[in-house]
């Protein structure tokens, strides 16, 4: 992978560790006696898998989740073998030797999945831990009643031979609209969801221990919503995403109300000011135009950085603790904003969202998205350092 110089970085990501820390352990001691699985699946929500990993496991967290495979196999180079990864999302032509090799455990979405699993495991001389994915209601990845029937039909084969190499250690899904509330789908997961996983002990209960223990299987259907609304929630362990990097799921509540501390501060700085008269118009288009004499002062930072162009002549940015409207449409690098006659001057801090500025949340509203694309859509191009 080629590495991008970041020491002329115009726009940086400061990253709260201590915020972050904090937030793991409010969070893991609202859902004990269950498990806290910290996601840091797309580059930890675009904070830097490489900080966030390496914090998470110093303040005691032995439990990660990602997506792919080539991100699991990445975090087992930053955090070595002390901790378990799991990640679930693969195609039909993946190599799964070095997953299976590296002791990542896997979730299992089709049936053709558990044949190319236990080859791999035979390839490698290494036991497939799997994690059994349920399609519950979502709608997207994951078995379909039909096809976990198949899927159990299946592993009763594989517990007749005489090597199985594969070894169930969880079963798991994911909540829908679990950040609404009042939604009856919910319930309705929890319930297709909790019949699956009684089929699935029943199943290693008859195959007496060949393919994994039913006692001692992991239960995970909560994500940060389901962890942080539902009291009790099912399952023994819950992935969180979004919480742990200080971000509420929910349109009604802040994180402040949660206990949480948003972990990453975007800022830039005024590159240039200059005065404007009436009738002067801003940035490609000219979407902007100025009703009074007033003066802008140029950011650096747009959407080649990750920051939406749809939030144009929407978003505000924070200087000298003062809010400023962004004037004209963001562009690749850069954006403007309007300071009127206030003192705004070149080198002062601009902070684009995080604490001191408006929050990530919204610069979602202002996009017509939601604070975790905010935060994980950050390119390379930002520069990430730990505070």
């Amino acid at each position: 992978m080629t590495s991008i110089d970041t020491s002329e970085a115009l726009v940086r990501a400061e990253i709260d560790v201590a915020a972050l820390q904090a937030n793991a352990a409010v969070l893991a001691e609202r859902l004990a006696p269950a498990r806290l699985k910290c996601v840091v699946k797309a580059n930890a929500y675009g904070h830097g898998v490489d900080i966030v990993a390496t914090a998470l496991f110093a303040a005691g967290q032995r439990d990660f989740c990602v997506a792919t495979i080539s991100e699991a196999l990445q975090l087992r180079e930053i955090l070595g073998d002390e901790v378990t990864i799991t990640a679930w999302l693969y195609s039909s032509t993946t190599d799964l030797d070095a997953a299976v090799a590296a002791g990542i455990e896997l979730g299992v979405s089709t049936v053709d999945s558990l044949d190319r699993l236990r080859a791999a495991a035979e390839a490698t001389h290494t036991a497939a831990r799997i994690h059994l994915k349920i399609d519950s209601g979502l709608g997207r990845n994951g078995l379909a009643p039909v096809d976990f029937a198949l899927a159990l039909k299946r592993l009763q084969t594989v517990a007749d031979e005489p090597e199985p190499r594969l070894e169930v250690v969880g079963i798991m899904s994911h909540f829908a609209v679990a950040d609404e509330p009042a939604r009856p789908e919910t319930g309705e997961q929890i319930q297709a969801f909790t019949s699956a996983h009684r089929d699935l002990t029943a199943l290693l209960d008859a195959t007496q221990g060949r393919l994994g223990e039913s006692d001692r299987l992991e239960v995970h259907i909560a994500n940060s919503p389901g962890a942080l609304s539902l009291s009790p929630f099912p399952g023994n362990s819950a992935r969180v995403g979004l919480a742990l990097y200080g971000l509420s799921p929910f349109e009604d509540r802040g994180p402040t109300d949660m206990g949480l501390t948003p972990v990453m501060r975007l800022v830039s700085h005024v590159i240039n000011v200059k005065d404007i008269p009436r009738g002067h118009g801003a940035s490609y288009g000219l979407t902007f135009t100025a009703e009074a004499d007033t003066r802008f002062a140029l950011i650096p930072g747009g959407y080649g950085d990750g920051i939406p162009r749809s939030a144009s002549n929407r978003a505000e940015v924070s200087v000298r603790g003062k809010r400023y409207p962004v004037v004209g449409r963001i562009a690749m690098d850069q954006m403007i904003i309007d300071v009127g006659d206030d003192e705004v001057a070149i080198g002062d801090e601009a902070v684009i969202f995080g604490p001191g500025g408006p929050s990530a949340a919204e610069w979602g509203a202002w996009a017509d998205t939601i604070n975790y694309e905010i935060v994980a859509r950050l390119s390379a191009r930002v520069d990430r350092r730990e505070v």
